[in-house]
């Protein structure tokens, strides 16, 4: 499975603002700040979109992706825990997107490789479990054999390792994107086969705030 946990997000307040620039309607946008508890987070506060606004940015929204330019605006970091595979397909999208990610070889190098390490089913097939324990097992001794090992031959021990890794050995990214490629991936990916996208992907964007802005979902 993957993990979601956001970092920030922020950029709502002045994506709102900037939408009424082309009517310059500003006039009539009725979003504010509303004060959380005071006595707990003095100075703090949460931005409302307001009726007129909402009914903007869904009208935008629904007039595609030349008019709702203002999700551009409004950006997300996100530190990611999957499996190799699942950022294969989530590299698809490269537009908008940073990441930085966890070096594989270093980890492995340094830490070795475990069970807890892979997204994987066992318990399923017993011979995909042999399998998997054969070459993790296969791998735990090249790693030896790599810091026993001079430079010169230390190179060659560097590619079977690499070369052995499972897709299912899960990595860390910290990632950065906006609201737009949001609603891209959403569109594209929530009814995907994998459950890493159908189900925890999406149950991660249900967790950010005006999530309708990503997934299309407005309320009247």
């Amino acid at each position: 499975m993957a993990k979601f946990k956001t970092l920030r997000v922020c950029g709502i307040p002045e994506a709102i603002i900037g939408m009424r620039n082309p009517l310059k309607s500003y006039d009539i946008s009725d979003s504010y700040y509303e004060p959380i508890d005071l006595k707990t987070r003095p100075g703090f506060s949460h931005f409302i979109i307001g009726s007129n606004d909402y009914r903007l940015a869904k009208s935008l929204w629904k007039g595609g992706t030349e008019h709702r330019k203002y999700l551009r605006m409004i950006q997300v970091w996100v530190d990611i825990w999957a499996p190799r595979y699942f950022f294969q397909e989530w590299d698809t999208y490269k537009i908008g997107t940073s990441a930085n990610s966890e070096s594989t070889m270093h980890r492995l190098i340094k830490d070795g490789i475990k069970k807890e390490d892979l997204d994987f089913e066992w318990g399923i097939d017993s011979l995909a479990d042999n399998a998997m324990k054969n070459l993790l097992s296969e791998i735990e001794s090249l790693i030896d054999c790599y810091k026993k090992s001079d430079k010169k031959t230390q190179e060659k021990f560097f590619l079977l390792i690499k070369g052995l890794v499972p897709e299912s050995f899960i990595q860390k990214r910290t990632v950065n994107l906006n609201y737009e490629v949001l609603a891209t991936m959403y569109r594209q990916r929530k009814n995907h086969r994998l459950p890493q996208w159908n189900t925890d992907f999406v149950s991660w964007i249900n967790t950010l705030p005006y999530n309708e802005l990503i997934t299309g979902e407005f309320h009247d």
